[in-house]
């Protein structure tokens, strides 16, 4: 679904840029004005929305492969924009060098009138392109910020499940070498039971896993903490038993 979101948003973007660019051409060319921003604004505002909010539903690499996607495409958007804002100035210059040579020229008057409208007009054109260079900016800044988030996010998750991993291997190990040791393992896990049924019934919900972690109520792993070493009846006392709270 997101993937879907994020291609209708960047379809959405490229038809309205394109309708932009298009009627900027035929506006510089023919000095017609069709444009519409009843058409234009909805569809580039919903281009963004999409963009984002297909970002936002991603999974950790999803997203990050979709930043660096959207951040390649909106830098050759940024160096299409600086290429047709220098092809302007270029041309605001021609047009400004033949007012000069018609203000010699008595004859020529309504021409000099009309190019020094197209020099107003151009000028409003530079004013809106640099202000859409400095948006696609700010959006690539924030998309490599983006990018740098989501990859911490990734290497904190490849870390947890490191850290899962290693704990279900020891409880494993733990495990096994109870039951090699305990004559009557059943007694002893009834005896856990009770003591942990009991410690609960008091009030003492917080969990003690066997990698020396404690786990309140609501927090991420305390769920998935499902034989807990200890229980304890505050955070101060599982910290006065050696146990620190999860980093996450």
């Amino acid at each position: 679904m997101e993937m879907v979101l994020a291609f209708l948003g960047f379809l959405a973007c490229l038809i309205s840029l394109g309708y932009g660019l298009y009627h900027l051409v035929r506006y510089v060319l023919k000095k017609e004005k069709r444009f519409s921003k009843r058409l234009f604004w909805p569809l580039f505002i919903g281009c963004l929305v999409l963009l984002f909010t297909g970002a936002g539903l991603s999974e950790p690499d999803a997203a990050a492969a979709n930043a660096e996607k959207k951040y390649s495409a909106l830098n050759a958007e940024y160096k299409s924009l600086t290429k047709e804002h220098e092809e302007l100035e270029k041309e605001y210059k021609s047009v400004s060098s033949e007012a000069k040579k018609l203000k010699d020229n008595t004859e020529d008057q309504g021409k000099l009138e009309q190019l020094k409208k197209e020099n107003s007009e151009l000028k409003k054109t530079q004013k809106s392109l640099k202000a859409e260079m400095k948006e696609l900016q700010e959006n690539q800044k924030q998309l490599k910020e983006d990018t740098k988030t989501v990859k911490a996010e990734n290497e904190t998750l490849q870390q947890d499940k490191t850290k899962l991993e290693k704990q279900l291997k020891e409880a494993k190990s733990q495990t096994a070498s109870s039951h090699e040791n305990t004559g009557n393992p059943s007694s002893n896990t009834n005896k856990s039971d009770e003591t942990k049924t009991a410690d609960t019934a008091e009030g003492c919900d917080i969990k003690g896993s066997k990698n020396g972690i404690y786990h309140t109520p609501g927090s991420t792993y305390y769920d998935r903490t499902t034989d807990p070493a200890e229980m304890f009846c505050s955070v101060e006392e599982a910290e006065a038993a050696g146990y620190r709270a999860p980093k996450r």
